[in-house]
């Protein structure tokens, strides 16, 4: 099963967003990881709306 992961420009990954507040890691192991890719693209333009965060969609390989 593919998964995918939120990866912004300064190279930190996506791990939640809770009531305003961003929380990223520079691990990925950490990050929220996606079972569905347009799922993934919905965060990513969500994000970007609300934070004015640049992400990129990325394959998350174990």
């Amino acid at each position: 099963m593919t998964e995918y992961v939120l990866l912004t420009e300064d190279q930190n990954y996506f791990v939640e967003y809770l009531i305003g507040e961003l929380v990223l890691s520079d691990s990925i192991t950490e990050a929220m990881k996606f079972n569905d890719e347009n799922l993934a693209l919905r965060f990513k333009q969500m994000l970007h709306n609300s934070c004015k965060l640049i992400t990129s969609v990325n394959t998350y390989i174990q």
